[in-house]
């Protein structure tokens, strides 16, 4: 465990911790970090940041990736996934209220792009001026060359508003798609 302050949703643990984990295989089992959301989540972004970064090498195999690529993603990543305000999801009669931390919200939204066909999920923000407000979700993704972009706006915007609505309470607002880049899937070349 890293003397880092760097303590990611109270586990102890830092992003370096963590990505030597990954590293290992996961190996040992250090329950503290296997049971700790923020952790799952932030293992879960580093494991998609391999696999696109695995891609893009083999794509640009003739010009290596520059650290601070990875860096500003990883920066982003540990952005998202700090646990960040809290948000109300539902409210009981005695009083108790259930609540969804910002960096899952972001993790569940980032999820939904991981099941969409040819669409590779950037930035996520989200918006709520007042605490009973609906919640306003801004989104950039890149598309694959080839790919529909209305259609795969349309199935990132209505999958986040269900995957959202489905988990408590949560009124959402505005969900604004944007894309801002297109790619070219493993083993295509421009």
């Amino acid at each position: 465990m890293s003397e880092n302050n760097d303590d990611i949703g109270g586990s102890g643990y830092s992003l370096e911790d963590l990505s030597a984990y990954l590293d290992r295989g996961r190996i040992p089992r250090i329950p503290a970090v296997e049971r700790n959301a923020e952790c799952q989540a932030i293992l879960a972004s580093m494991e998609r940041m391999g696999r696109l970064s695995r891609e893009i090498v083999e794509e640009q195999a003739t010009e290596p990736l520059s650290e601070s690529w990875y860096d500003s993603i990883m920066r982003e990543v540990m952005r998202e996934f700090r646990a960040g305000r809290d948000i109300p999801l539902a409210r009981a009669d005695d009083g108790t209220e259930l609540v969804v931390t910002e960096g899952a919200l972001y993790e569940l939204i980032r999820a939904v792009g991981d099941g969409i066909d040819g669409l590779l999920v950037g930035r996520v923000r989200l918006d709520q001026p007042e605490p009973d407000a609906p919640l306003d979700v801004r989104v950039s993704v890149s598309v694959r060359f080839g790919r529909a972009m209305n259609i795969a706006v349309d199935e990132m915007r209505n999958g986040i508003r269900a995957a959202i609505e489905r988990h408590g309470d949560l009124r959402v607002g505005r969900v604004d798609v944007t894309v801002g880049d297109v790619h070219l899937d493993e083993g295509e070349h421009s």
